[in-house]
């Protein structure tokens, strides 16, 4: 009979069980895991591919919806229409309850008019955070603002990995915007950045099924979440009926009330 020493038999099994709790520790700690990555090079020209198609298909456009802006303030909802060149001009209509017109936003060539066709009253203010503040109380610059709703962004880096998040693969812009990108067809997701020292943004998109494999620049956006922490600002676009017609706006359709015997008033000029 082989006579065992209880003392060595005892050291044995707690060595042998520290070293499988070490084991279980490393396996069960998410902080060692490495993180997910995907081919940048391979997004990026995805990205680059989309982003040119939407620009060449975006010349001219027009889209109906809803907007729904909530403020420290107050919070509304109405219908909106939407016509644009680009996204350097662009009129904004809002509906009333019964489907009139209650009023107009017209940017073009930098400066934004609040039209108020009851008040037979034309506000202009420059194409700034500040000017368009002033009109509807959202302290972000037009041109940034229609960018948006078309779903175009500046150029990125080149990167050879991107790191995969949930919201989807992480760049940055140029400009240091950071985007998160659909990685099979190179749709922006996710964007956040500045629009002012301290206030910083949120927006996220909602974009028609399927995102694979369809890499046309008519593929617009369905729903739009935009949020800033400073102020608190919530909007939401909900568009629908988007369409490209062949000829752009004519100059009177961004004009019509400018003439019509309104009054007008630059509030931020001295």
């Amino acid at each position: 009979m082989i006579r065992l020493d209880s003392r060595a038999f005892i050291r044995a099994v707690a060595i042998g069980c520290g070293v499988l709790l070490s084991a279980c520790a490393v396996l069960e700690d998410p902080s060692r895991e490495s993180p997910r990555t995907v081919p940048g090079g391979v997004v990026v020209e995805r990205y680059q591919k989309e982003q040119g198609l939407r620009r060449e298909g975006s010349s001219f456009w027009a889209v109906e919806g809803a907007l729904e802006i909530e403020t420290p303030d107050q919070g509304r909802r109405n219908r909106i229409e939407l016509l644009g060149s680009g996204w350097s001009r662009v009129r904004m209509r809002v509906r009333g309850p019964f489907r009139e017109v209650a009023a107009e936003l017209l940017a073009r060539d930098g400066r934004v008019r609040w039209v108020d066709p009851d008040k037979r009253m034309v506000t202009e203010v420059p194409a700034t955070s500040e000017g368009l503040h002033h009109l509807i109380g959202v302290p972000i610059p037009p041109e940034r603002l229609f960018a948006w709703i078309m779903g175009q962004a500046e150029a990125v880096e080149p990167a050879a990995t991107l790191p995969l998040e949930p919201s989807g693969a992480r760049i940055e812009s140029r400009s240091g915007e950071r985007l998160w990108l659909d990685p099979e067809s190179g749709r922006i997701r996710e964007r956040t950045g500045t629009v002012a020292p301290g206030s910083r943004y949120r927006t996220v998109y909602t974009w028609p099924d399927p995102l694979a494999r369809r890499a046309s620049a008519h593929l617009m956006p369905e729903t739009i979440l935009v949020t800033l922490d400073q102020p608190k600002i919530r909007m939401e676009f909900v568009l629908r009926n988007w369409r490209f017609p062949s000829e752009g706006p004519t100059k009177a359709q961004f004009e019509q009330a400018l003439d019509a015997g309104f009054t007008l008033s630059r509030p931020l000029e001295p």
